[in-house]
């Protein structure tokens, strides 16, 4: 069966353009199980609420420095979708972890040498929702985040309210930068917001813990995160507004694929590109012809124009020819407005 989801905008933590304190309404649709993706702008983009952090962009939650009840967590983990902890030899999971506070690491836009530690606390912990587990694989949890706002005495929701209403995160054993690679880190985890690309993707099936797919799912996720942004350069630029419509599907192998393409593109919808970790692989002729110029400036070393010897790809066997390693693809609508 055909499945789409809508990509929204908003997670917490790890990019340098993305925590900085503004005010942003996130588009949804009414149903992430059916429906067109939305393509998003952002690849986490969590607004921080507290003007003590302008200019200031989290960098990521430390596997150290964790209490509960004021108590010292140990050996603090993220495990297929899931914080794990230990305190006083026995294990703490679930629900069991609401209530832990943890240190965020920020630093600052105009001088990276300049970092700050921001309270944050797990509010509540619930079992993720199975219809955004389309492997039926299970494990994830949602977390409720809340951030401590100096000068105001208050916690504060973290995360914006996604399309089920509810502020919650998922957790991730990586980081992103503000060029949207992902680095593995022994310091550092995620949050992601289910309102940004990084939990989309995990909730489209690609969860960087995955086996048994043919595929390394840890790069399944990374190019998914490419594809929801237009990162057609892989430099961490997007190249979409919010509200682009997108269809996605990849072609691993049994028991995949995890998103189908079906028998025919949504009406309207023109091929756009195949993609990897590191952004667009080949593009469209169709989106050569609408942005052409902007590709070419941005990435002139990986996506040349055509006419000056580029290649154009305007269905899968075109991606193959070009990498046959490629495994994910997307259509879309020409969005004029870009």
């Amino acid at each position: 069966m055909k499945r789409r989801y809508a990509i929204c905008v908003a997670t917490v933590c790890v990019s340098i353009w993305a925590c900085e304190v503004v005010d942003v309404e996130e588009e949804t649709s009414s149903t992430e199980q059916a429906g067109s993706n939305l393509q998003g702008s952002n690849l986490q983009g969590s607004n921080l609420q507290g003007s003590n952090l302008q200019g200031m962009t989290l960098q990521g939650f430390r596997i150290d420095g964790a209490t509960l009840g004021g108590a010292p967590l140990s050996n603090l983990r993220v495990e297929r979708g899931e914080v794990i902890a230990e305190r006083s030899g026995v294990t703490l999971r679930g629900a069991a972890l609401a209530g832990t506070q943890l240190q965020g690491q920020a630093k600052s836009t105009v001088d990276s040498a300049v970092t700050k530690t921001v309270q944050y606390r797990i509010a509540a912990v619930a079992s993720e929702d199975p219809k955004y587990d389309p492997t039926q694989t299970g494990s994830t949890f949602l977390y409720t985040l809340e951030q401590w706002v100096d000068g105001s005495g208050v916690w504060k929701p973290a995360c914006p309210a996604d399309q089920d209403g509810r502020r919650v995160a998922i957790p991730l054993t990586a980081t992103w930068d503000e060029r949207g690679d992902r680095i593995a880190s022994n310091e550092l985890f995620t949050f992601g917001c289910t309102t940004g690309v990084l939990a989309k993707c995990y909730r489209w099936g690609y969860r960087p813990w995955l086996t048994g797919y043919g595929a390394d799912m840890v790069e399944m996720h990374w190019t998914c995160t490419r594809m929801a942004r237009a990162d057609y350069c892989g430099n961490g630029v997007p190249n979409t507004r919010d509200g682009t419509l997108i269809n996605v599907w990849d072609n691993l192998p049994a028991p995949g694929p995890i998103q189908r393409h079906g028998l025919l593109p949504p009406l309207g919808m023109l091929f756009e590109a195949g993609w990897g970790p590191h952004g667009a692989v080949c593009l469209s002729h169709s989106r050569w012809l609408l942005i052409g110029p902007l590709i070419a400036n941005m990435c002139p070393d990986r996506l040349i124009p055509l006419g000056l010897g580029g290649i154009a790809c305007d269905s899968l066997l075109d991606v193959l020819v070009v990498d046959p390693r490629v495994r994910m693809f997307n259509e879309s609508y020409l969005n004029l407005g870009l």
